[in-house]
């Protein structure tokens, strides 16, 4: 607790302090208290971190070897039936190898323990059409992702959809 100096000559032996001392130490404490961070602070600050570096795999080596790396072995996909690899390669073959999938978070959450958390925002799938001479198909939509934390420490996809955007 912060208490205000005694006022000159109001009968107190003790010198008063000096206000910006006073101001100094305060500011001290506010910021050694908002230095240490919280399980979800820290685990916030991760799990945006590796879905920024999930979307890096999908731009730099396309969706198959983007999900083949961060989505734990029985991950879901919720448009698939089958989950894990299988999920994976299901969705994946719906699409040419040139088909490109992109996202950008928008809002990143974690749990009171620091173990699991969620990203959703948006997305773009662009599937190149080249030999029908057209411009490329473009769907946009708003995406969710479940991470969980691994005994390695690094964060992998449990569960992840997406809903596309209503056609305009």
């Amino acid at each position: 607790m912060v208490c205000a100096p005694p006022l000159p000559g109001a009968g107190s032996r003790e010198k008063p302090m000096n206000s910006r001392i006073l101001a100094v130490l305060a500011s001290a404490l506010a910021l050694v208290a908002g230095c240490s961070d919280s399980p979800v602070v820290k685990a916030k600050a991760e799990i945006l971190a590796a879905d920024r570096a999930f979307n890096d795999k999908s731009v730099k080596d396309g969706p198959r070897a983007a999900l083949a790396a961060y989505l734990v072995g029985d991950g879901k996909l919720l448009s698939e039936s089958a989950q894990g690899a299988e999920g994976i390669k299901t969705l994946c073959d719906q699409f040419p190898d040139t088909a490109r999938l992109t996202w950008e978070c928008s809002f990143v959450d974690a749990d009171p323990t620091g173990d699991m958390g969620y990203t959703w925002g948006h997305y773009t799938l662009t599937i190149p059409l080249p030999k029908y001479g057209a411009k490329p198909l473009t769907r946009t939509g708003t995406y969710v992702t479940i991470w969980r934390r691994q005994l390695s420490g690094a964060w992998k996809v449990v569960l992840d959809g997406g809903s596309p955007d209503r056609a305009r």
